[in-house]
């Protein structure tokens, strides 16, 4: 994905906000990266993060020299990166930053950096080093936090970090984008839930280190909802049973499925409700699930509640087998 440019175009505030501050020597100890649901938030964090480090910023990280390909690389050891979409950031992990960070750099420029990606899935007992760490940062130390969901986020990190709010671009620029870069419409439409990038859809779709979770959870949406558009009950639960849970292995190819069908279910109540679907490839089909099943409300308020669990340690075969008890009882 090429940062800079989403930045300068879609982004300018925000870019000038830190550039400003960055040419004037004036930078924040600690910034909050906050977006909606698909914003590249860790993009953004690390294009930052490598700005700070550059050897020849040209205004900012000029990606090419050696220690922006380092970075890149995960092989810089004054950059320290904690994932809280993969596995969720613990106590441990904030500790072994500080204890990092309290010898001397390993580089002679002598900047730290620590970036911790969406540090709302932050165990409890975590919050209390993180904020620790924010009160007391040492010397050339920077922190960049990011997150979907501001409103989980303590007010005492909050005021300890300079906000920095990325705009959510039109799901119809992502998706024609994609589309123009050669993206399959029905691949673009189900992906701008998850990247709010039409140029980063293609980067991940090229990728097959990145691909695999998204057509594994593809292939079983579309053919759930052929099911549940042609079956009954029993023919659902002995597909989820029998199909799905040997399909579906992983924690990443299960929160693209339940969250595909979050898309679909937030349809089929637009349908009924005669408004467009969005995923306008699926649309004869979602218009016959509208008319078909029942408990749409609560069969999504179900779906969200399970994409929240997702983090913690469940176990995925009963997770969907619930999901479609859920959605296929019958009043």
């Amino acid at each position: 994905m090429q940062v800079e440019r989403y930045l300068k175009t879609y982004q300018t505030v925000i870019y000038q906000t830190f550039l400003n501050s960055f040419q004037k020597d004036q930078l924040s100890h600690a910034y909050l990266i906050s977006g909606s649901n698909g914003a590249p938030l860790l993009d953004v964090a690390l294009f930052f993060a490598k700005s700070i480090l550059c050897d020849d910023p040209s205004p900012l990280a000029c990606n090419s020299c050696i220690t922006c390909l380092r970075v890149d690389d995960g092989n810089y050891p004054d950059c320290i990166i904690f994932d809280g979409s993969k596995s969720s950031i613990k106590k441990d992990d904030i500790t072994s930053i500080e204890t990092a960070f309290e010898k001397k750099a390993f580089e002679n420029k002598g900047i730290r950096v620590y970036i911790l990606n969406l540090v709302e899935n932050t165990t409890p007992e975590a919050i209390n080093s993180i904020l620790k760490f924010l009160e007391e940062p040492g010397q050339k130390v920077y922190a960049f936090l990011t997150t979907n969901n501001e409103n989980a986020i303590l007010p005492t990190i909050i005021s300890r970090c300079q906000v920095l709010r990325l705009k959510l671009i039109d799901k119809s620029i992502v998706i024609n984008t994609a589309v123009e870069l050669g993206v399959e419409r029905k691949d673009a439409e189900l992906l701008s839930y998850f990247y709010n990038d039409g140029e980063l859809i293609k980067e991940i779709l090229d990728d097959k280190d990145s691909n695999e979770a998204f057509f594994v959870a593809k292939k079983c949406f579309e053919d759930i909802i052929e099911s549940l558009a042609d079956g009954d009950a029993n023919d659902i639960i002995y597909q989820s049973q029998s199909n799905l849970v040997s399909t579906i292995k992983s924690k990443e190819s299960c929160r693209y499925f339940i969250n595909m069908l979050v898309m679909a279910f937030e349809d089929m109540i637009n349908i009924k409700n005669q408004k467009s679907a969005f995923l306008e490839s699926y649309a004869t089909i979602l218009e016959t699930l509208a008319g078909k099943l029942s408990h749409l409300d609560e069969s999504l308020i179900e779906l969200l509640k399970c994409n929240g669990i997702l983090n913690l340690n469940v176990n995925i075969p009963l997770l969907i087998d619930h999901l479609f008890y859920t959605i296929v009882k019958e009043d």
